[in-house]
């Protein structure tokens, strides 16, 4: 019993952390549904859902607007790269979301494909801004 306390007490200092974190990264939306959430599991993987949306909609504009200034030679790279980084974001991303067998994978397999989309949007603006010929 000692020890599902512990480790109940461990898990809910890493989300909360994790929440923390996320809390300066992602949009005042999240983070205000994270904290009208309760810390219910549903709750919280609703506002992940709404988050990775709207990520995965930049990580698309900020595509389209990279591949519009690339040289044309340089677009072939592009496409097989984010091909690339879909199939590496889905498969290890599916690691998280079965990790433990616990309800906790569904908010760890969120997370990581949270902050992964987010980071590959933000490397995409970057690209956009100074990928020009």
């Amino acid at each position: 019993m000692k020890n599902i306390i512990k480790l109940l007490s461990v898990t809910t200092a890493m989300l909360m952390t994790s929440h923390t974190l996320a809390s300066e990264e992602y949009s005042s939306t999240f983070n205000s549904c994270v904290k009208v959430s309760g810390g219910a599991t549903d709750a919280l993987s609703a506002c992940y859902s709404a988050e990775i949306k709207a990520q995965d909609s930049r990580l698309n504009s900020n595509y389209k607007q990279a591949m519009n200034v690339l040289a044309n030679q340089k677009k072939p790279k592009l496409q097989d790269t984010q091909r690339l980084w879909i199939k590496f974001r889905d498969s290890d991303c599916e690691m998280y979301y079965s990790l433990t067998g616990g309800t906790i994978d569904i908010l760890n397999g969120a997370d990581c494909e949270l902050s992964t989309t987010k980071k590959r949007a933000d490397d995409l603006a970057w690209i956009a801004e100074n990928g020009s010929e």
